[in-house]
Protein backbone atom coordinates (compact mmCIF):
# COMPACT_ATOMS: atom_id res chain seq x y z
CA UNK A 1 0.00 0.00 0.00
CA UNK A 2 1.37 3.38 -0.68
CA UNK A 3 -0.07 6.74 0.36
CA UNK A 4 1.38 10.56 -1.14
CA UNK A 5 4.14 11.99 2.13
CA UNK A 6 3.96 15.41 2.95
CA UNK A 7 6.78 16.20 0.40
CA UNK A 8 5.13 15.09 -2.46
CA UNK A 9 7.18 11.07 -2.00
CA UNK A 10 5.57 7.84 -2.07
CA UNK A 11 5.70 6.33 1.48
CA UNK A 12 5.53 2.73 1.71
CA UNK A 13 3.30 1.64 4.51
CA UNK A 14 3.16 -1.88 5.84
CA UNK A 15 -0.06 -4.00 6.61
CA UNK A 16 -0.30 -6.81 9.31
CA UNK A 17 -4.24 -8.54 8.75
CA UNK A 18 -5.33 -5.62 7.08
CA UNK A 19 -4.29 -3.05 9.90
CA UNK A 20 -1.67 -0.32 8.72
CA UNK A 21 1.13 -0.42 10.59
CA UNK A 22 2.80 2.71 11.23
CA UNK A 23 6.51 3.58 11.60
CA UNK A 24 8.16 5.03 14.83
CA UNK A 25 11.01 6.26 15.77
CA UNK A 26 11.28 3.92 18.73
CA UNK A 27 10.29 0.98 20.14
CA UNK A 28 10.49 -0.59 23.68
CA UNK A 29 11.14 -4.15 23.89
CA UNK A 30 12.31 -6.09 26.73
CA UNK A 31 12.89 -2.94 28.77
CA UNK A 32 15.59 -2.07 26.21
CA UNK A 33 14.48 0.86 24.24
CA UNK A 34 15.32 0.90 20.69
CA UNK A 35 15.45 3.88 18.42
CA UNK A 36 15.83 3.87 14.25
CA UNK A 37 19.68 4.59 14.20
CA UNK A 38 20.33 2.72 17.12
CA UNK A 39 21.82 5.10 19.49
CA UNK A 40 20.65 4.25 22.18
CA UNK A 41 20.14 7.84 23.52
CA UNK A 42 16.52 7.32 24.86
CA UNK A 43 17.39 3.97 26.43
CA UNK A 44 20.48 6.19 28.43
CA UNK A 45 17.82 8.60 29.14
CA UNK A 46 16.05 6.02 30.55
CA UNK A 47 18.42 4.52 32.64
CA UNK A 48 19.44 7.43 34.18
CA UNK A 49 16.39 8.05 35.34
CA UNK A 50 15.74 4.19 36.79
CA UNK A 51 19.49 5.05 38.66
CA UNK A 52 18.62 7.52 40.08
CA UNK A 53 14.96 6.40 41.15
CA UNK A 54 17.24 3.38 42.95
CA UNK A 55 19.63 5.49 43.95
CA UNK A 56 17.11 7.82 46.58
CA UNK A 57 15.56 4.43 48.01
CA UNK A 58 19.26 3.00 49.12
CA UNK A 59 21.36 6.07 49.74
CA UNK A 60 20.54 5.85 53.29
CA UNK A 61 22.48 2.06 53.14
CA UNK A 62 25.62 3.50 50.58
CA UNK A 63 25.63 7.47 51.25
CA UNK A 64 28.26 9.25 52.56
CA UNK A 65 26.97 9.28 56.44
CA UNK A 66 25.70 5.32 56.56
CA UNK A 67 27.64 3.96 58.77
CA UNK A 68 28.10 0.46 56.53
CA UNK A 69 31.18 -0.28 55.53
CA UNK A 70 33.06 -0.36 52.47
CA UNK A 71 32.63 -3.64 52.10
CA UNK A 72 28.90 -4.10 52.25
CA UNK A 73 28.29 -1.35 50.42
CA UNK A 74 30.11 -2.31 47.55
CA UNK A 75 28.21 -5.52 47.20
CA UNK A 76 24.77 -3.51 47.42
CA UNK A 77 25.68 -1.46 44.38
CA UNK A 78 26.94 -3.82 42.44
CA UNK A 79 23.82 -6.37 42.70
CA UNK A 80 21.38 -3.17 43.31
CA UNK A 81 22.60 -0.10 40.97
CA UNK A 82 25.05 -1.74 38.89
CA UNK A 83 22.73 -4.09 36.94
CA UNK A 84 19.96 -0.97 36.46
CA UNK A 85 23.30 0.91 34.59
CA UNK A 86 24.48 -2.50 32.60
CA UNK A 87 21.08 -3.63 31.50
CA UNK A 88 21.17 -5.09 28.01
CA UNK A 89 24.85 -3.88 27.53
CA UNK A 90 25.61 -6.27 25.47
CA UNK A 91 23.91 -4.64 22.68
CA UNK A 92 23.97 -1.40 23.60
CA UNK A 93 27.57 -1.02 24.12
CA UNK A 94 27.99 -0.40 20.33
CA UNK A 95 26.36 2.37 20.64
CA UNK A 96 28.09 6.27 20.61
CA UNK A 97 30.83 7.07 22.95
CA UNK A 98 29.37 9.73 24.51
CA UNK A 99 26.38 7.47 25.90
CA UNK A 100 28.44 5.03 27.28
CA UNK A 101 30.04 8.04 28.97
CA UNK A 102 27.44 8.97 30.39
CA UNK A 103 26.98 6.11 31.99
CA UNK A 104 30.15 5.71 33.32
CA UNK A 105 29.93 9.17 34.80
CA UNK A 106 26.91 7.86 36.59
CA UNK A 107 29.24 5.40 37.98
CA UNK A 108 31.92 7.67 39.17
CA UNK A 109 29.30 9.84 40.96
CA UNK A 110 27.79 7.01 42.89
CA UNK A 111 31.15 5.63 43.61
CA UNK A 112 32.49 9.00 44.92
CA UNK A 113 29.30 9.32 47.24
CA UNK A 114 29.97 5.48 48.54
CA UNK A 115 33.66 6.46 49.46
CA UNK A 116 33.03 10.08 50.57
CA UNK A 117 35.99 10.80 47.88
CA UNK A 118 37.37 14.63 47.58
CA UNK A 119 37.27 16.29 44.62
CA UNK A 120 40.82 16.04 44.02
CA UNK A 121 40.87 11.58 44.04
CA UNK A 122 41.05 10.26 40.57
CA UNK A 123 38.23 8.22 39.43
CA UNK A 124 40.57 5.54 38.08
CA UNK A 125 42.13 5.53 41.78
CA UNK A 126 38.41 4.70 42.92
CA UNK A 127 37.67 1.93 40.67
CA UNK A 128 41.69 0.32 41.64
CA UNK A 129 41.27 0.43 45.44
CA UNK A 130 37.41 -0.42 44.87
CA UNK A 131 38.15 -3.35 42.35
CA UNK A 132 35.34 -1.81 39.97
CA UNK A 133 35.94 -2.83 36.67
CA UNK A 134 34.48 -1.44 33.10
CA UNK A 135 31.96 -4.17 33.77
CA UNK A 136 30.13 -2.78 30.31
CA UNK A 137 33.24 -3.63 28.48
CA UNK A 138 33.60 -6.98 29.96
CA UNK A 139 30.32 -8.03 29.29
CA UNK A 140 30.72 -6.34 25.63
CA UNK A 141 33.92 -8.60 25.27
CA UNK A 142 31.75 -11.77 26.52
CA UNK A 143 28.87 -12.10 24.55
CA UNK A 144 31.29 -11.05 21.11
CA UNK A 145 33.44 -13.71 22.01
CA UNK A 146 30.09 -16.00 22.50
CA UNK A 147 29.01 -14.54 19.06
CA UNK A 148 32.25 -15.67 17.30
CA UNK A 149 32.22 -19.26 18.49
CA UNK A 150 28.52 -20.05 18.47
CA UNK A 151 27.55 -22.74 16.10
CA UNK A 152 24.34 -21.23 14.86
CA UNK A 153 25.30 -19.20 11.19
CA UNK A 154 22.28 -17.11 11.72
CA UNK A 155 24.14 -15.68 15.19
CA UNK A 156 27.76 -16.65 14.12
CA UNK A 157 27.12 -14.12 10.87
CA UNK A 158 26.26 -10.94 12.97
CA UNK A 159 29.51 -9.92 13.03
CA UNK A 160 29.69 -9.07 9.70
CA UNK A 161 27.36 -5.91 10.54
CA UNK A 162 29.91 -4.05 12.47
CA UNK A 163 33.14 -2.34 10.62
CA UNK A 164 36.00 -3.68 11.92
CA UNK A 165 39.23 -1.91 9.98
CA UNK A 166 41.76 -4.21 11.63
CA UNK A 167 43.37 -1.90 13.96
CA UNK A 168 41.47 -2.69 16.91
CA UNK A 169 41.37 -6.21 18.43
CA UNK A 170 37.53 -6.65 19.19
CA UNK A 171 35.18 -5.81 16.51
CA UNK A 172 33.22 -3.36 18.45
CA UNK A 173 36.09 -1.15 20.02
CA UNK A 174 34.54 1.43 17.38
CA UNK A 175 31.55 -0.35 15.65
CA UNK A 176 29.50 1.62 14.00
CA UNK A 177 26.33 -0.25 12.52
CA UNK A 178 26.35 -0.55 8.68
CA UNK A 179 22.59 -0.65 8.39
CA UNK A 180 21.05 1.58 10.78
CA UNK A 181 17.11 0.85 10.67
CA UNK A 182 15.39 3.00 8.22
CA UNK A 183 11.87 3.41 7.73
CA UNK A 184 10.56 1.80 4.43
Amino acid sequence: MFRKGHSNKTIKLLSFFDELLTWEPQVKYLGLILDNKLTFRQHTKHNDENFWNKVHLIIPLIGRHSCLSLNNKIPLYKQVLRTVLTYAAQIWSLSTKTHREKIQTLQNKILRMMTNAPWFVRNEVLHNDLQIENHVKNISRKSFSKIADHPNPLINNQLEFAHNNGKYPYPYSTTKWSLPLKPP
